[in-house]
């Protein structure tokens, strides 16, 4: 039943395929007259000065005409520090560089009005508005050729109101203990596959977007904290395309805590929330149905599928397994189910690699697995965000980005001392869940086999008591789901990885002093995705498979 409605999903990637094949990405524009202007805007709210000025001088620093580039730092916290520093880069290096703050109290929709304070400030300058506007996250590093590759795909395009890159990061740990990558990887994957009908969404950094577009959706929608998103659904409902850019043109900064990841995460599902409240809203009553009916279900669905599925399955699992009676009916249709079952799951795998094949780096043929950790958390702030809108309450409110929290800060005390992060993590972060699910999939799994031990000591009994329990290949897969989802926190808690100092990661550019990620970082992060973990459950399908056909498995 699970093999069929993957083959659409095969299909399309498969026709992604045969026209991405032909595709031929536009070079960067040489000539400097066929070049429009733009304006850069950086919005910062409290971020350390040192992340701000970096990304400032990289902007400043593009391959690009400096008479048609205007940078626009929009600093919500007002920093008179910021406000000095930039006024001596504007006075001696660039004189394109400008600052400017709303002197305002930070809300939780404060980068959509901050990018639109930056709008009207730059429709004052001398000369107006640029033709193109840009934004960059303070955190976000643009390669030299960010604009000179970027323009392009909307200059050949008149049609294309936006174009933008994913965003990648240097500063993971070895070994990657929170799963950045995976967790990225799965929105990298959906923009890939929504670029090729043109309706791909934008990623909220390092995008270009025409000025006359965004003026028609009267700038950035300041109803959700996922600006980025509403912008690009709103030009789409006004026939305009989107561009997905894949080279990797910007560097970030992940989340560089427990607290800051899981907090990032929760901030994404309130965005997500406030996107589907925003439009079903009055403010979106002029978008055409079928997108208003789109970006209100897609986040149910999204919510469902990744957070609440998942919590279930940790959950309930271990405790069925718990009662040592057989999860599984014992039917002359077992055996059958079981070859459906290795069915589904190489239609699954195939379905990743087809999707590998289109995306510039290799992933995880267990990539949603492997993400799923952080589905508790999710599904808390989901619940906590939909409660008071039932009765008619704002949504819980969520600090700027670069608000350091005291968890945080003590976790980055721990790791640079060397010391283990028991308590921050277990008891500051709610972690304690983790474990006591860890204890419970182990009574389960002692409880499954006793329970299977007790039908009989013959070796063949055993596996077709096992096999009606948690050894079972799906319930199998299940199961190791549960297992990665609960050690994480655990494994991470214990030994959690050395703090990565910024700027041991980075190397200055001689001439223009910025510093950018080490080459060995990015080509790290860039590097095929080891696939250990798809291996062992292969192996494991394919031994029930043969025994159940050798009829040493017999589950009838």
């Amino acid at each position: 039943m699970r093999v069929v409605p993957r083959i659409p999903g095969q299909l399309s990637i498969l026709y992604g395929l045969d026209r991405s094949a032909g595709v031929r990405l536009p070079q960067s524009t040489k000539d400097d007259s066929q070049l429009p202007s733009i304006d850069i805007y950086v919005p910062c709210c409290g971020e350390g000065d040192d992340i701000v000025v970096n990304t400032v001088m990289a902007a400043c620093s593009q391959d690009y005409p400096e008479s048609l580039v205007r940078v626009i730092v929009l600093d919500d916290s007002d920093s008179m520090r910021l406000s000095e520093t930039i006024a001596q880069l504007r006075k001696h290096r660039y004189p394109n560089l400008y600052y400017t703050s709303r002197n305002v109290h930070v809300t939780i929709h404060s980068k959509a009005a901050n990018l639109n304070f930056g709008l009207r400030y730059t429709d004052a300058l001398p000369g107006g508005s640029a033709e193109f506007a840009a934004v960059l996250d303070v955190d976000m590093i643009p390669e030299p050729l960010w604009l000179r590759t970027v323009v392009p795909h909307l200059l050949c395009n008149p049609n294309a109101a936006l174009a933008g890159p994913f965003q990648y990061y240097y500063n993971v740990p070895a070994g990657d203990p929170l799963r950045v990558r995976n967790d990225l990887d799965e929105f990298h994957a959906p923009c890939v596959l929504q670029d090729l009908t043109n309706k791909s969404p934008c990623v909220g950094s390092g995008f270009v977007v025409r000025r006359e577009a965004l003026d028609q959706i009267n700038g950035f929608p300041e109803g959700s904290t996922q600006e980025d998103l509403l912008t690009s659904i709103l030009l789409a409902s006004l026939g305009w395309e989107m561009v997905y850019i894949r080279e990797p043109l910007q560097w970030g900064l992940a989340a560089g805590t427990f607290a800051d990841w899981i907090r990032q995460r929760q901030r994404w599902v309130v965005g997500t929330i406030s996107k589907a409240q925003y439009l079903g809203s009055k403010a979106a009553s002029k978008s055409p149905k079928a997108a208003r009916q789109e970006g209100i279900i897609s986040p149910a669905v999204a919510i469902i599928s990744t957070c609440a599925i998942w919590t279930t399955v940790m959950t309930l699992l271990p405790l069925l397994a718990l009662s040592g009676k057989p999860l599984l009916p014992s039917t002359p249709y077992l055996p059958s189910l079981l070859r459906l079952a290795v069915l589904d799951f190489g239609a699954q795998s195939l379905y990743q690699a087809l999707l590998n094949s289109v995306l510039d780096f290799r992933t995880s043929l267990l990539c949603p697995i492997l993400a799923a950790w952080t589905a508790p958390y999710r599904l808390a702030m989901a619940l906590r965000c939909c409660i008071p809108i039932w009765f008619g309450n704002p949504l819980p409110r969520s600090t700027p980005t670069g608000v350091s929290e005291a968890v945080g800060r003590a976790e980055i005390e721990a790791r640079k001392n060397g010391r283990s992060c028991l308590k921050i993590i277990f008891w500051d972060c709610g972690a304690w869940i983790y474990l006591c699910s860890l204890v419970i999939l182990l009574a389960g799994a002692a409880g499954s086999v006793v329970g299977a031990w007790r039908i009989s000591s013959t070796s063949p009994i055993i596996l077709q008591a096992l096999g009606l329990r948690i050894g079972w290949p799906p319930l199998m897969f299940l199961w190791l789901a549960s297992v990665n989802t609960v050690v994480l926190p655990v494994t991470y808690a214990v030994y959690p990885p050395p703090f990565l100092e910024r700027r041991d990661l980075m190397d200055k550019d001689p001439v223009t002093g910025v510093l950018q990620p080490k080459k060995s970082i990015k080509e790290a992060y860039l590097a095929p995705a080891g696939q250990k973990m798809w291996f062992a459950v292969a192996a494991y399908y394919l031994v029930c498979c043969l025994l159940n056909e050798g009829r040493f498995l017999n589950l009838v």
